[in-house]
């Protein structure tokens, strides 16, 4: 191997370090905490006005279907107090 090839490798070596140190402190800079959380509060934000818009597009299209699943829900959610509601009104009229 000559005079010139070693340079060469030795050259071609300190490229290949110095991509390696740079790509290591671009991860680095990228895995802090603080930036973590701003990425993950920004693609649930961005996740979540995506749900937004939809669910008002879709209530603008059928809003009778939409209004039914709303009363459905509301009713599952509180169908215990319903329930006892209609128990003292069974229980008053008998």
């Amino acid at each position: 191997m000559s005079e010139a090839d070693l340079d060469r490798a030795r050259a071609e070596a300190a490229a290949a370090r110095e991509r390696l140190l740079n790509s290591a402190q671009a991860l680095q800079s990228r895995l802090k905490p603080s930036v973590l959380a701003s990425d993950a509060w920004e693609k649930t934000r961005d996740a979540g006005e995506t749900a937004a818009t939809n669910a008002v597009r879709a209530v603008g299209k059928r809003p009778v279907a939409a209004s039914a699943a709303a009363i459905g829900l509301a009713a599952l959610v509180a169908r215990k107090p319903i329930a006892r509601l209609i128990a003292r009104l069974r229980g008053k009229d008998q």
